[in-house]
């Protein structure tokens, strides 16, 4: 009933922001006009199709998460889709909401200039369905999974740490670390946006998430043995998807600079470091990957 309550939660909340990308796109091509200054219409209306893209899929996945036919779909775009959302939304909602409550303003975001409605709209939507995921997911793998959730990390064959991500990822959390401080060196003079409570909050949210992959990257290489095994499959499981997901979002937005848009940080640290964030997510999830498949292969061969 917790999962189901959850998935519906989480599909109904980002429909609300579906509506407002749907509003944007339908009133840019109405109007012919971006109501982004500093934004061409083609780039508006091409960025929030995107964002809608991706608001359906995610309220797709709310709805296999909720209901008994998501059990049955295949395997594999079913754990991509959730990884993918339990990076993007699970490990930033706390912190984007922090920062709104400390009254940053989301700046350096897709959406900016957006009426109360709207904010409080998208808001609601992006909050909810990291809440409601978040919730949802665990109760879902461990119905369609248990081998990999249950026990503890003793139960998983010792490997060898894998040291180039847990250095990877440490220094990613050094550098989100050192600018959310108010660090210059990396900076881009040019940047119409600085560092407001919001920004700051995301940027020691990343270095978190950082941090505990570092953690679970090393714990699941066969350490912490009386540990549960859920923890760091957990933390694994969102901090790759968050390395992979963010850095793939935000590289292209460094390149092209749509609009008057400049990142923060220089264009070619940024696209450097979420390279390097992409590089490190993938690696960590193949090494979550491997350390689940030990374990459910002990299981399967002590069943036979």
């Amino acid at each position: 009933m917790t999962r189901r309550w959850a998935g519906f939660g989480a599909a109904g909340t980002l429909a609300m922001y579906l509506l407002v990308k749907v509003v944007w796109v339908v009133g840019a091509l109405g109007t012919g006009r971006s109501p982004m200054e500093g934004m061409g219409t083609s780039e508006w209306i091409a960025l929030n199709t995107v964002t809608v893209g991706m608001a359906a899929v995610g309220i797709g996945l709310g709805l296999a998460l909720a209901c008994d036919w998501g059990l049955r779909l295949p395997a594999a775009p079913v754990l991509l889709f959730a990884w993918l959302a339990g990076g993007l939304l699970v490990a930033t909602a706390p912190f984007s909401l922090l920062g709104s409550l400390l009254g940053g303003g989301g700046s350096g975001s897709d959406d900016g200039g957006e009426a109360s409605w709207e904010g409080l709209l998208i808001m609601v939507g992006f909050v909810g369905m990291g809440v409601g995921v978040a919730i949802a997911l665990p109760i879902y793998l461990r119905e369609r999974w248990p081998n990999a959730l249950t026990g503890r990390v003793g139960a998983l064959k010792a490997a060898r740490a894998p040291h180039a991500v847990m250095a990877a990822t440490a220094l990613i959390a050094a550098i989100d670390l050192y600018w959310a401080a108010g660090g210059g060196v990396g900076t881009n003079p040019h940047s119409r946006y600085g560092l407001d409570a919001g920004a700051r909050s995301l940027l020691i949210g990343d270095a978190l998430w950082a941090l505990a992959g570092a953690a679970a990257a090393w714990v699941l290489a066969g350490r912490g043995r009386r540990l549960p095994l859920w923890l760091p499959v957990a933390a694994a499981f969102v901090a790759s998807g968050s390395l992979v997901g963010w850095g793939l979002w935000r590289m292209p937005l460094a390149v092209l600079r749509p609009g008057d848009f400049e990142p923060y940080q220089l264009p070619l640290v940024s696209v450097a470091l979420n390279a390097v964030s992409v590089a490190a997510g993938a690696a960590l999830a193949v090494h979550l990957a491997r350390a689940v498949r030990t374990r459910t292969g002990q299981v399967r061969a002590a069943v036979k």
